[in-house]
């Protein structure tokens, strides 16, 4: 007879959700410094030769990319930042509710 799987931890909880947001921004960290270090490489391409028009289309490319890489880490944030708020709105009428971060930071700024 086959039972249903049911898992002790919440799969998307907020540890784990944390430890992932982390893994994909070093991800992108490391991808933007790629980014850079290939921009750096066509520039010199193109330094030595300014007709390059193809290095010139890649050093753009390059840019591109590095410039996304940074967007998805506001987007990873804004996420992480979402679900911050919402886990404290749905915890906000317990006694026991832990603090938010944010408004931890928002106390200490104040401070």
């Amino acid at each position: 007879m086959v039972t249903t799987y049911i898992p002790k931890n919440n799969p998307l909880g907020g540890t784990r959700l944390q430890k992932i947001a982390k893994k994909l921004i070093d991800e992108s960290n490391e991808d933007r410094s790629l980014a850079l270090d290939t921009h750096r490489f066509f520039r010199q391409m193109v330094d030595e030769n300014p007709q390059d028009a193809a290095a010139k289309n890649l050093m753009v490319d390059c840019l591109k990319v590095a410039q996304a890489s940074k967007n998805n880490v506001v987007k990873i944030i804004g996420l992480m930042i979402k679900m911050e708020e919402s886990t404290s709105e749905k915890t906000k009428g317990s006694a026991h509710s832990p603090a938010s971060v944010f408004s931890e930071l928002d106390t200490l700024s104040n401070d």
